[in-house]
């Protein structure tokens, strides 16, 4: 009977399998290894976005918060976004404290729809467009009132500015005249947003007694219902730096004007409020 010989490839085969094994193992454990290392780097950058995210829509939730403007006596009113120092702002104020540059010109001039006087040029007969519906809608409903309003003067230059003061001032002297007429560069006209308003007649034209006609009764009531105030109202002469002037009205908007028309306050005693709601603004981004 034969021996059997012994079968050496056995212990062979099994080590064999068993470093496939382990590099299988090994293989298996690498790619696990770079997966959830790949997962972690996803994730952390999956987080980093959100966070990105979240703190965007918090910016943009603060740049589109409503600031609100509380003058005494007068109801909230929301805060324009502008920046009011800039002579193209509604809500800009124009005079002696803050005078603008001589060389502004308002970009979007036009002559309204209303009546004007028609031997002035177009450049004065004209205001900016952005006035030109309200002056219309209050003209319109001064009429159905039984009163026939025209604009006196509009827009000026500051070269036509200087053209009245120097006038005056020759007759009256410069201080007197700074009294009643601006110097250049510091002339609510030049921003196109005030006009003198008279009456087709003409009565009192340009005068205080302007203020006791039907006509300036009316607007000195109900102005402020198409965005206009009266500037320059008597008593206010220490703060706006002006005389009375019941003819030269300033388009601010329907909610300023009706919160001043509420207050009694002038654009210039209000101008720390506005100041006040613009730092705001400014802070939460939105200008």
């Amino acid at each position: 009977m034969k021996k059997r010989r012994p079968r050496h490839d056995k212990p062979i085969l099994k080590a064999l399998t068993f470093c496939a094994l382990v590099i299988l193992v090994g293989t298996i454990s690498f790619q696990a290894c770079v997966y959830i290392n790949n997962q972690h780097d996803i994730n952390e950058k999956n987080v980093k976005i959100q966070l990105i995210k979240e703190k965007a829509a918090v910016i943009e939730a603060l740049r589109k918060k409503p600031v609100y403007i509380t003058l005494p006596g007068a109801k909230p009113i929301r805060a324009i976004v502008d920046d009011y120092t800039k002579p193209d702002s509604i809500w800009a104020i124009v005079g002696k404290t803050h005078p603008i540059s001589t060389e502004y010109i308002p970009p979007d001039l036009k002559i309204p729809d209303v009546a004007t006087r028609t031997d002035k040029s177009d450049d004065e007969r004209s205001v900016r467009a952005i006035a030109n519906t309200p002056l219309k809608m209050m003209f319109e409903a001064a009429a159905k009132a039984g009163h026939n309003l025209m604009i006196g003067s509009g827009y000026r230059s500051a070269a036509l500015q200087k053209v009245y003061f120097d006038s005056l001032a020759g007759s009256v002297g410069e201080v007197d005249a700074n009294q009643a007429i601006a110097k250049p560069g510091q002339s609510e006209h030049q921003t196109g947003l005030a006009v003198d308003i008279s009456t087709l007649s003409r009565s009192c034209y340009l005068d205080q007694c302007f203020a006791t006609t039907a006509d300036g009764l009316w607007l000195a009531d109900n102005s402020y219902k198409y965005g206009f105030i009266l500037r320059f109202p008597r008593g206010s002469e220490a703060i706006t730096g002006y005389q009375y002037e019941p003819w030269h009205f300033r388009y601010v908007g329907v909610d300023l004007a009706t919160a001043l028309h509420e207050s009694n306050l002038t654009l210039d005693a209000a101008w720390p409020y506005l100041q006040t709601a613009e730092k705001t603004l400014r802070k939460n981004g939105a200008i």
